[in-house]
């Protein structure tokens, strides 16, 4: 935990200089922890990174800190108190231990309920409905 907290005031105790993570860094941890949840590995230049993209927002009300939102479908018959938990859990876990910041919030909107029909050929659906292509 000791070196947690260092990390975490790195700006003031570095000598060396500054050092800030970007949003896009933190939306990457976020993607691939939630693949991860999924038993998936997704590559950056994939269509379902792209889509999962477009399902995380970063708010950052400090240096120190981050707010996170995650669109998201649940398939029938799962849980949904449940694997919005884990989903909460595992990516504030990951994105604290892997940048040091604080996450303050990991905000979860079940946005819809699919079939077994794959998450990544949903993920097609979607492109193919807004016209964006590779």
């Amino acid at each position: 935990m000791e070196e947690q907290e260092n990390f975490e005031n790195t700006e003031s105790q570095n000598q060396g200089g500054k050092i800030d993570i970007s949003d896009q860094v933190i939306t990457d941890v976020v993607i691939l922890t939630l693949a991860k949840l999924e038993g998936k590995e997704i590559d950056q230049r994939s269509r379902e990174y792209k889509y999962y993209r477009k399902q995380v927002t970063i708010e950052r009300p400090d240096e120190n800190s981050v707010s996170i939102s995650v669109k998201t479908k649940i398939k029938y018959g799962e849980k949904i108190p449940e694997v919005t938990k884990n989903i909460q859990k595992d990516i504030s876990q990951e994105v604290e231990n892997i940048t040091g910041l604080k996450v303050i919030a990991v905000n979860v909107y079940v946005e819809d309920v699919i079939s077994a029909k794959s998450k990544e050929e949903e993920a097609e659906g979607f492109e193919e409905e807004t016209g964006e292509q590779e």
